[in-house]
């Protein structure tokens, strides 16, 4: 069985957050027409990365507060699963999270940022306490949030938990934040001796993302990336095999989506 996987890497940091949730939905609509089984969405999508530095109003998901309706129906109507990422509170505490919701529309799981990084960006978050590996299709899978994919005994808790592949939502761009972000994955990827892929973003407002990349990784190797203009990048995963079998994202422009009104 091959899995398609669709990375949304669009513009996020500064929202609003109504534009963002907008850019989502639209993003699943066009990977649905391209037959996605996953999409992906990079580090605090919903709200914007640097929302608490904005004027702009925002909101935390929770599973409570309605926030997360809109892409349990559309998970469920396209028969996706969604990555999520999104400031979440639960018990009133607050978190950098990915989400996780089923093709049928479920809240299923949520991995809270472990390394939660000492600036006003995140330092509202509260720090999340465990590497998770959870079968989704029939892939042993882990979740991390940018900064935990820095630290290569992440790879090898999430090796001895049986993982198969690491997926990572993040917002990082190259340069000036702790060396170049590809030689992290490679570790990660060498640590676990796993696939890791790279959900991503672009854009200038806030922190400039225009060269920040979403990459598939192997074998301690890069084996693609994409940087530039807003696009929903496509790849196929074998679960069987548990590898990556495309040779390069797919890359579906979004501006000229955005025109056909999808």
């Amino acid at each position: 069985m091959n899995l398609k996987i669709a990375f949304l890497h669009f513009a996020y940091c500064c929202g609003p957050q109504p534009d963002n949730a907008r850019k989502i939905l639209q993003g699943m609509e066009i990977a649905a027409q391209h037959g996605a089984d996953w999409v992906l969405t990079p580090e605090m999508a919903l709200q914007g990365y640097h929302m608490m530095r904005g004027d702009k109003p925002f909101q935390l998901a929770s599973i409570h507060n309605g926030i997360l309706l809109s892409f349990q129906e559309a998970s469920r109507r396209y028969g996706q699963r969604l990555f999520l990422g999104c400031g979440f509170v639960d018990d009133r505490t607050p978190r950098n999270s990915c989400v996780l919701i089923s093709a049928d529309g479920k809240y299923c799981n949520r991995h809270d940022k472990v390394k939660i990084v000492p600036w006003i960006t995140e330092n509202w978050a509260h720090s999340g306490e465990e590497f998770a590996v959870w079968d989704l299709d029939g892939i042993n899978t882990s979740v991390m949030v940018c900064a935990d994919a820095y630290f290569a005994e992440h790879g090898q808790l999430i090796a001895e938990a049986g993982a198969q592949l690491a997926v990572v939502v993040a917002a990082w761009p190259p340069g000036g934040h702790a060396g170049p972000p590809e030689e992290a994955w490679k570790q990660l990827s060498r640590q676990a001796q796993i696939p890791v892929i790279i959900c991503n973003q672009t854009g200038t407002e806030g922190m400039d993302c225009s060269h920040a990349q979403s990459a598939a990784v192997s074998d301690g190797e890069v084996l693609f990336t994409y940087e530039g203009e807003e696009a929903v990048l496509l790849m196929d995963f074998d679960a069987e095999k548990k590898q990556v079998i495309s040779q390069a994202f797919e890359v579906i422009d979004f501006a000229n989506c955005k025109e056909k009104n999808y």
